[in-house]
């Protein structure tokens, strides 16, 4: 790692003991670990505390969330804190902000510049059990967003036991944790027909769903808080009639529809009564039978 003069990146007191008392400085920065300290306001930055818990334990090893930003991965906007693991037998390693084990050097460990850290299938299964991703849907949730930006990672994913079930959930074309949430779930009760980001033309325009049943033509929208605006609500009436008129049935789904078990049960009775009548359609359309 550079060396560190500013005291916008972490810091010991001596470094700066040529600006400040000390008094001074134990009322502007806040210990992280050891003799390493953050200034008050930066505290709650895990890039910096990752960057304070290396200064303080050089040989460590990042896992989970802090291993997959380090490997250059973008992550969701859940909160996280950084996890390190340091070999032998250590005292007083106990940090403010961050956790530091105390455990034996992984296997398979990679380095990125001078900085060790767990492979990225360790990572993945480290953000599960040390930072408790405990919700599936919210771990295919997490593995959706990585493999989309490393499709390679999917292939690694499947040689791993522990994670083979999530590999026959994940798909790298979800564009959001809330339509992976809500395709985990409806795959998980048997409607394996949705797929993310059908592609649909129509009169001369592209459309692109966020799940959809590309057999019986049913789309799943998923709205956010963006799509109540007045304007955006005119696109979106104006979209929902285009594939009304291409054969299409378009379902909104909002965070009430995860979150509220009446909503989804609502949006798996529409599912179910329009799957029924499409279905009752095709067989009319079916040619008579003769018996030869």
């Amino acid at each position: 790692m550079e060396p560190i003069n500013s005291y916008l990146w972490p810091v010991t007191y001596d470094e700066l003991s040529h600006e400040f008392s000390k008094w001074k400085f134990y009322k502007l920065f806040t210990k992280i670990s050891g003799p390493v300290f953050l200034k008050n306001d930066l505290i709650d930055d895990p890039d910096l505390v990752t960057q304070a818990l290396l200064k303080r334990c050089p040989e460590g090893v990042l896992h989970g969330y802090a291993a997959l930003k380090q490997r250059g991965y973008q992550l969701l906007d859940d909160q996280w804190m950084p996890i390190i693991s340091v070999s032998g037998v250590q005292n007083n390693l106990r940090s403010s902000k961050g956790k530091i084990l105390r455990r034996h050097t992984p296997e398979n460990t990679l380095l990125s510049g001078d900085i060790r850290l767990v492979n990225d299938v360790q990572a993945i299964q480290d953000v599960f059990d040390l930072h408790f991703l405990n919700d599936f849907e919210d771990q295919v949730a997490l593995i959706d967003h990585l493999i989309r930006q490393r499709p390679e990672l999917f292939q690694e994913l499947t040689q791993e036991p522990k994670l083979k079930k999530h590999t026959q959930y994940a798909n790298p074309f979800a564009e959001s944790p809330q339509e992976s949430r809500l395709r985990v779930r409806l795959h998980s009760l048997g409607y394996r027909g949705f797929i993310p980001q059908v592609h649909v033309e129509y009169e001369g325009r592209s459309y692109f769903l966020d799940l959809a049943d590309p057999l019986w033509q049913i789309a799943l929208e998923y709205n956010g808080g963006w799509h109540y605006t007045s304007e955006q609500r005119e696109k979106d009436s104006y979209r929902k009639n285009a594939l009304k008129s291409a054969g299409w049935d378009v379902l909104e789904v909002t965070s009430k529809t995860l979150q509220n078990p009446n909503s989804w049960n609502n949006l798996i009775q529409q599912i179910n009564s329009t799957l029924h009548r499409k279905q009752a359609q095709r067989r009319r359309r079916l040619p008579m039978q003769t018996v030869g």
